[in-house]
């Protein structure tokens, strides 16, 4: 099994939003586990948005791993 998230602007030109979506790939096959939207709220902070985006990203996925790790090592 194999989790990833993309993080992108919504819309790309003048952004409004950075739309996190986590992906999970079994057997070839991609399926959206979880989107979240990251409403800009200033912005001159656009990256502030971003970078929050890309951190609830990191969480997310290593959390699953970590389960998927943890559900490995008890033989399920």
């Amino acid at each position: 099994m194999f989790i990833f998230y993309t993080v992108n602007p919504e819309p790309l030109s003048f952004p409004k939003a950075y739309i996190l979506k986590v992906f999970r790939d079994k057997d070839n096959e991609s399926q959206c586990i979880k989107t979240v939207c990251f409403p800009i709220r200033n912005p001159t902070l656009k990256q502030k948005t971003e970078n929050e985006a890309y951190e609830c990203g990191r969480l997310f996925v290593k959390e699953l791993m970590d389960k998927e790790c943890n559900r490995e090592s008890l033989g399920r």
